[in-house]
């Protein structure tokens, strides 16, 4: 019996005392893109709705939204830190920049606790921005890129442990045994939308630090490190400048994690090195566009990370009788049309305006299945594009619809192996065309709003 009681006591001993030694849960937010226009610049007339139709995400909607999301956030009392990635501002108001500031400061007194960073949106070297009036764009003051960081110097930059200032990038212990690499990828504010040389050699030195020094690092940048979808290898700011070079230096340094945004998608996409090492890319849908969204992400502990995103639910403007979530939508279909009737050659708008699925499958010689027969292929085609965007991407191999793009594909081989062997050259991706079309249409894995990570924070 003695034996037995000093064995419990052993045992509660060294059970309550591991108790206290593990770290406790650690949460923050990750919102992005909020490209806020001002409410009072002018937004009305043939000029506004030009520029509008254009756009994936809201303009003269923000200062609703942002107050709306801001608050959502503001609720959740046990989650202090949010970090924001970039484009805070529509295209370089300096109004515009005063106005989220003070949202930001707003949310300060709130008892949260922001770090950020700049992107392309934030400046205005490539010209004026301007407000909207009747047929008329007029120019208002716009922001210097140098003058960002002051700007800025209370959301992580004053507050950092090391400073990259010609790049305007920085560290900051945002939780004890946890700090943020927080790399603003301008690169030279025009084709190079990268890390700088200097930039890199800094950065791998701070994440070196951090290990030896037994803290955990992850990053967060503007653009998405890594392409998460099979089409963005062919759209040049749809990542990093050299992404491959750069992924491999920061994950073979034992970056394992870095959150980004600029192409408003909704992705968890990883990367595995040639020495085995990998990294894991979170992007993050627009505040203000489709998919509206935002995370929370919380270490759980040293070897977990749990991500969970949510939207804004609802904002005060005249969404013309459709809830948030309709409105965003109608904003993104809207762009995707304009589009459409943009760049296709009149015979093929007229076949996807009046040709439903089981149409198209007479016409080419294969069957569609019922329950999608109906379906217009113009709606079905702007679908297929906003899901690649909103992510979660449903149409997986046994899916009536992957079943009809699959047949689709294959009556049109004759003329896709042509295209393959004319620009797998340059693009060695287009070598296969059906794969790499059926890959933006479904993802098995279904893990790009909500998933746990693996970390390694010992």
């Amino acid at each position: 019996m003695l034996i037995y009681k000093a064995y419990l006591m052993w045992y509660f001993i060294n059970v309550n005392k591991g108790d206290e030694n593990m770290e406790k849960p650690f949460s923050f937010f990750l919102v992005t893109d909020t490209h806020y226009y001002d409410s009072s610049f002018k937004r009305t007339g043939d000029a506004y709705e030009k520029r509008s139709v254009t756009d994936q995400k809201c303009v003269a909607e923000t200062p609703a939204i942002v107050d709306a999301g801001f608050e959502q956030i503001a609720q959740d009392k046990d989650t202090d830190v949010i970090l924001i990635p970039g484009d805070l501002v529509y295209r370089g108001e300096y109004q515009s920049h005063v106005g989220i500031r003070e949202r930001l400061y707003k949310l300060t007194e709130q008892g949260k606790k922001i770090y950020l960073i700049t992107a392309r949106h934030d400046y205005c070297e490539d010209g004026e921005p301007v407000e909207f009036e009747g047929d008329e764009m007029i120019p208002v003051r716009g922001m210097p890129r140098e003058e960002l960081r002051d700007f800025y110097k209370d959301f992580g930059f004053d507050s950092a442990i090391s400073e990259h200032k010609e790049s305007m990038s920085y560290v900051a212990q945002i939780a004890d045994g946890i700090r943020l690499l927080a790399l603003n990828c301008d690169g030279d504010c025009k084709d190079f939308k990268g890390i700088w040389d200097s930039q890199m050699e800094w950065a791998l030195d701070e994440i070196k630090k951090a290990h030896d020094e037994g803290q955990y690092i992850f990053a967060m940048t503007h653009y998405p490190l890594l392409p998460f979808s099979a089409v963005m290898n062919l759209i040049g700011d749809a990542k990093l400048t050299d992404w491959e070079n750069v992924a491999t230096k920061l994950a073979d340094a034992g970056l394992d994690l870095i959150f980004t945004g600029h192409m408003h998608a909704q992705a968890i996409t990883d990367y595995t090195t040639k020495k085995g090492n990998k990294i894991t890319d979170v992007q993050t849908g627009c505040f203000v566009g489709c998919p509206c969204a935002y995370r929370k992400v919380t270490f759980e502990d040293n070897k977990t990370i749990d991500i969970k995103s949510y939207t804004i639910h609802d904002f005060d403007y005249d969404k013309q009788g459709k809830t948030a979530q309709e409105y965003f939508k109608w904003r993104f279909d809207r762009m995707i049309n304009w589009k459409m009737e943009e760049i296709l050659p009149a015979p093929v708008k007229k076949i996807l305006d009046r040709f439903t699925l089981k149409k198209l499958g007479r016409l080419l010689c294969f069957i569609v299945d019922k329950s999608i027969e109906n379906l217009l292929a113009k709606d079905v085609g702007v679908e297929l594009v906003r899901n690649i965007f909103i992510g979660n991407e449903p149409y997986v191999e046994g899916t009536p619809m992957y079943n009809a793009m699959s047949k689709l594909l294959k009556r049109l081989h004759p003329v896709t192996h042509i295209i393959e062997k004319k620009a797998s050259a340059k693009n060695p991706i287009l070598s296969d065309i059906d794969t790499f079309v059926l890959s933006m249409i479904g993802d098995k894995e279904q893990r790009d709003y909500d998933t746990v990570l693996k970390i390694n924070r010992e």
